[in-house]
C-alpha cells in the first residue's frame, strides 16, 4: 500500500515538473521572420541574439553580406531579420541603351540567357559568353534588326535668279515664295547594336510638288526687251548705222555666210566688229543673231532682215541705233522670238 502511494506522488511531481518545463519553454521562444536574399521563412526560436539565431539555422554570410538588425540585436518576438547578399554590379549596354544592375549569374552568358536574347539575330557580346562575372564589368551586347518604316519627307524647292534691269545692281527681290513639297517614303532599315547600318528606299510617293522660287536680281549693263518687256544682261554696246534687207532673186535665195537660212532676227554684221554667230539684241528690231554679211557692211553698220520688201521700205536707214553683245550668248533666238 505504502509503495503504491510512493509510485503515484512520484508520477504527480514529474507531470507537474513536465508541465513547468514547457511553459517555462514557451514563455522563452520567440516568432521571428527571416528574408533571405528575398526568400521569406518563419520560424520559432529560444536564441537569445540575431548571431545565434543565425548559427542555430546554420546560415553562414559573406563578407559583403549586410544584415538587419546587427548581429548582437537581442532578438524580440514577431522580429523581421533581413539579409542582403552581396551581388556584383555590372553595366550593361544593349544596343545602344545602358543600365545598371545586381546579379548573382556566374557568367556573361547565363546573363545573355536571362535577357533571352540567346538566339538573337546577329548576336555579338563583349566579353565572351565563356567569362566570369566581376564587380563593376562593362557588358556590351549588338543585335541586328531590320523593320520597314514610313516617313514623310520635304522635297526642298529650287530657286530661280532671273537677271532684270527694273532693280538696282545687285539689288534682289522674291518674285515668287518658294514652297517645298512633301513626300512619303516607305523604307526597309538595319540597325544593328542600336545604330542604322543600311537603308534601301521601297518606295515612293510624291503628295505635293515643290513650288519654284524665283528672286529678281538687278543686274548691270541690261537691256529691257521692248516687246516682251524681258530684259537681257549685255557686255558691250555699239552705236551703229542700221539698214534692212529680204531674200532677193540674185540666186542666193535665203542662204547666208553663216550656212543659216534667214528668219526674222537674222541680222547681216561686219564680222570684223561683230564676229557671226554673236547673240545681239537691235534697239527697235530685237533680239537676233550675227548670221549674215553683206558687200556694203562694213565697219558699225548692221542690216536687217524682214520678211518682204514692204517692211524693208518701212524701216528704211536708221542712225544711231544701239547694238548690244548679250552676256548669255547660248540664248535661243528663234525660240526668244516666238513671244513677239
Amino acid at each position: 500500500m505504502k509503495n503504491r502511494s510512493r509510485i503515484a506522488l512520484l508520477i504527480v511531481a514529474l507531470f507537474m515538473l513536465c508541465a513547468v518545463s514547457i511553459t517555462a519553454y514557451q514563455s522563452m521562444s520567440k516568432i521571428i521572420t527571416l528574408v533571405d536574399d528575398g526568400k521569406v521563412t518563419q520560424y520559432e526560436t529560444d536564441a537569445s541574439s540575431v548571431k545565434e539565431l543565425l548559427t542555430q539555422l546554420k546560415v553562414t554570410l559573406g563578407d559583403k553580406d549586410t544584415v538587419q538588425p546587427a548581429l548582437e540585436t537581442e532578438i524580440e518576438d514577431n522580429m523581421k531579420i533581413t539579409i542582403e547578399r552581396w551581388k556584383p554590379t555590372v553595366s550593361y549596354t544593349e544596343n545602344g541603351e545602358t543600365v545598371e544592375f545586381k546579379t548573382g549569374l556566374s557568367v556573361v552568358g547565363d546573363i545573355i540567357d536571362a535577357k533571352g536574347l540567346t538566339n538573337a539575330e546577329g548576336l555579338a557580346v563583349e566579353p565572351s559568353l565563356e567569362t566570369k562575372v566581376t564587380d563593376g564589368m562593362k557588358i556590351t551586347v549588338k543585335t541586328k534588326k531590320v523593320e520597314t518604316v514610313n516617313e514623310t519627307r520635304q522635297i526642298g524647292f529650287e530657286t530661280k535668279v532671273v537677271e532684270t534691269a527694273d532693280l538696282a545692281f545687285g539689288e534682289t527681290k522674291v518674285k515668287q515664295e518658294g514652297k517645298n513639297g512633301l513626300k512619303e517614303v516607305s523604307l526597309e532599315r538595319t540597325y544593328f547594336g542600336g545604330e542604322v547600318v543600311d537603308e534601301k528606299v521601297l518606295n515612293v510617293n510624291v503628295t505635293q510638288e515643290p513650288t519654284e522660287e524665283i528672286v529678281l536680281k538687278g543686274v548691270q549693263n541690261s537691256i529691257k526687251d521692248s516687246f516682251t518687256g524681258k530684259s537681257y544682261a549685255y557686255t558691250k554696246v555699239y552705236e551703229m548705222e542700221a539698214t534692212a534687207y529680204t531674200n532677193g532673186n540674185d540666186g542666193w535665195g535665203n542662204r547666208t555666210a553663216s550656212g543659216m537660212t534667214t528668219f526674222v532676227g537674222m541680222v547681216a554684221v561686219d564680222p570684223k566688229v561683230i564676229p557671226l554667230g554673236t547673240k545681239i539684241y537691235v534697239e527697235g528690231y530685237g533680239i537676233a543673231i550675227a548670221g549674215d554679211t553683206g558687200g556694203a557692211i562694213k565697219g558699225n553698220i548692221v542690216d536687217l532682215f524682214f520678211n518682204s520688201n514692204k517692211e524693208c521700205f518701212q524701216f528704211g536707214r536708221q542712225y544711231g541705233l544701239n547694238v548690244y553683245i548679250l552676256k548669255d550668248q547660248d540664248v535661243d533666238v528663234k525660240a526668244e522670238r516666238k513671244s513677239y
